[in-house]
């Protein structure tokens, strides 16, 4: 679906340390078919730490108004 379209953002849920390299290769392959999309990872701090692939890291600790906030903060940049 990324490669046909440009999204507001995308978001990819990393859930635990054993999934950031799967979800950087995705990031990565996102980001080689479509440069300019947004990219987001959701995950909790440890996650946040071993990675800088996404444009953003939404550290969202088990915390939906966190999240809610944080995506709206993304799209407020890129509508600017």
């Amino acid at each position: 679906m990324f490669w046909s379209k440009l999204y507001d953002l995308v978001l990819i849920d990393v859930e635990g340390e054993q999934k950031v390299k799967a979800a950087e290769q995705l990031c990565s392959e996102i980001k080689t078919g479509q440069p300019e999309q947004v990219v987001a990872f959701v995950c909790n701090w440890r996650v946040a730490v071993l990675t800088d692939c996404p444009d953003e890291i939404l550290r969202t600790e088990f915390d939906p108004h966190r999240f809610v906030s944080g995506v709206r903060s993304i799209l407020s940049h890129i509508e600017k």
